[in-house]
């Protein structure tokens, strides 16, 4: 009960500091990159998305993965378009959108196997133009943008306030992560850096390869990285995919559950990157 009364306090002092913010400010981006593939950055991104909008947040979830795109199909949603679409400028951005679960927005990515996206600099450039414009309605942009360390993921990187890791306590998974960070965090400045240990057997486990990313994090690269959260293998997840309803919303007291608002949380209340000249 306690805690459900934070949260909702939470809420509504969230929703006073929206109204008396000024109009038009560009949303806070939260971008969600994986060292590898099969992490769980858009199962992790739709339940965070969901997570932020009942902390009373206006959310919208951008499928940013130009190379594999499964946000929509994960919410069992038909969308009137895609990011493909604006990469093109075949539409603008607010065209795309489709209502999601909870209450969040969906900007769905383009779903091709085999196919390699090859949209042009000034196309990514366009698209990252059009989403900040959108502060008018929303406060958090929310990026899926895959993995690896390509000129793309840079990009978003660049742009937002906080990049999350997402690893598994997989060896390729922590040494990859590290590489991407290595790679790019020259491209985003001061943007802040989180990290996310997914399928985490024991806690323990999951702290181990957080201190594992951040000594090597402040030994050779001068900074730190935060843990943001450590989601420990959850028999529910499966059954919540196959249904299409996220497991926030499936089975908010489970404990993953509780994890997803904690992280949304946090990433909420996190400072902005801050400016530079």
């Amino acid at each position: 009960m306690m805690n459900g009364q934070a949260a909702e306090f939470r809420r509504l002092a969230r929703q006073s500091a929206r109204a008396a913010a000024p109009a038009g400010q560009t949303p806070r981006f939260v971008s969600l990159v994986g060292g590898k593939g099969g992490v769980g950055t858009t199962t992790l991104g739709v339940n965070v998305a969901v997570a932020m909008a009942a902390q009373g947040q206006r959310v919208i979830l951008v499928d940013a993965n130009l190379y594999r795109a499964d946000v929509a199909n994960m919410c069992r949603l038909n969308p009137p378009g895609s990011v493909a679409d604006v990469l093109a400028a075949r539409r603008d951005v607010h065209e795309i959108f489709a209502a999601g679960p909870g209450g969040i927005q969906v900007a769905a990515g383009l779903w091709a196997p085999g196919v390699v996206a090859n949209y042009t600099e000034q196309s990514q450039e366009r698209l990252l133009r059009q989403l900040k414009s959108l502060g008018r309605h929303a406060d958090v942009i929310l990026l899926d943008v895959g993995c690896g360390a390509s000129d793309v993921v840079g990009r978003f990187w660049k742009a937002s306030d906080h990049v999350v890791l997402v690893t598994t306590p997989d060896s390729v998974a922590i040494m990859d992560s590290y590489a991407t960070i290595k790679t790019l965090d020259d491209a985003g400045g001061n943007t802040q850096l989180g990290v996310i240990v997914n399928h985490a057997e024991t806690g323990d486990e999951a702290l181990a390869v957080h201190q594992r990313l951040n000594q090597s994090c402040e030994r050779f690269l001068g900074k730190s990285i935060h843990l943001l959260g450590i989601l420990e293998t959850d028999e529910r997840l499966p059954g919540a995919l196959r249904s299409g309803k996220p497991v926030v919303l499936s089975a908010p007291t489970s404990a993953i559950a509780v994890t997803f608002d904690q992280i949304a949380g946090q990433l909420i209340e996190h400072p902005r990157k801050r400016a530079t000249a």
